[in-house]
């Protein structure tokens, strides 16, 4: 679906007004508002737990990975110049955590991901769907996350930032530290791999 000019102002707008939020509990945390930072992770715990259980592969250690992203901000706020918005800041934090975190366990996720969905159940409404879809959706989201976990890491985490949290190719390149061609390589790798898997997965 092509936005048109209106959704892109719209979008444009509720981003401004999002980074303003942020920059003002920014503010008040650097004064020593502890509010502030529970604030905050409200705001984007959901986002950030999104990118980390698709990174690591296991809601609980999705979960300890968000939990550390946050205390290094907390302890890292005074630090922080506003260069890029609070949303980059943090999710870049929230991937270089979960790889690390990766690495250090050295997880394989595929029995972790038996049963779980990707996105946390707190954060669900009530379903409109019949039990079939449901079991449908279900079944495709496993078997994406699945595939994930065997698409490398750099490729992968690309992937995530961009079609799971709808960032740019430009809030990419600053979040993982790479140019936007590079960006765009990665995410066309993963594409490629991903559809390969899900049609030996899926059948």
């Amino acid at each position: 679906m092509v936005k048109t000019r209106r959704e892109d102002a719209a979008a444009d707008e509720t981003a401004r007004r999002e980074a303003e939020r942020d920059a003002a509990l920014i503010e008040r945390l650097r004064k020593g508002e502890a509010r502030a930072l529970d604030e905050l992770y409200r705001r984007h715990r959901e986002a950030a737990y999104g990118i980390a259980y698709r990174l690591v592969g296991s809601r609980e250690d999705a979960l300890d990975v968000v939990q550390e992203a946050f205390i290094h901000v907390m302890r890292g706020i005074q630090t922080f110049r506003g260069q890029s918005s609070f949303r980059t800041w943090l999710y870049r934090i929230v991937t270089h955590a979960s790889l690390d975190y990766r690495r250090w366990r050295s997880l394989r996720t595929t029995e972790s991901l038996d049963g779980e969905t990707s996105v946390d159940p707190a954060a669900m409404g009530p379903s409109q769907r019949t039990p079939a879809e449901e079991a449908a959706e279900r079944d495709l989201r496993q078997a994406i996350d699945k595939a994930l976990t065997n698409i490398s890491e750099r490729n992968r985490a690309a992937l995530v930032l961009y079609a799971m949290e709808g960032m740019s190719y430009k809030e990419i390149a600053d979040v993982l530290g790479i140019s936007v061609g590079t960006v765009m390589s990665r995410i066309f790798n993963a594409r490629q791999r991903l559809h390969e898997l899900l049609e030996t997965e899926i059948g």
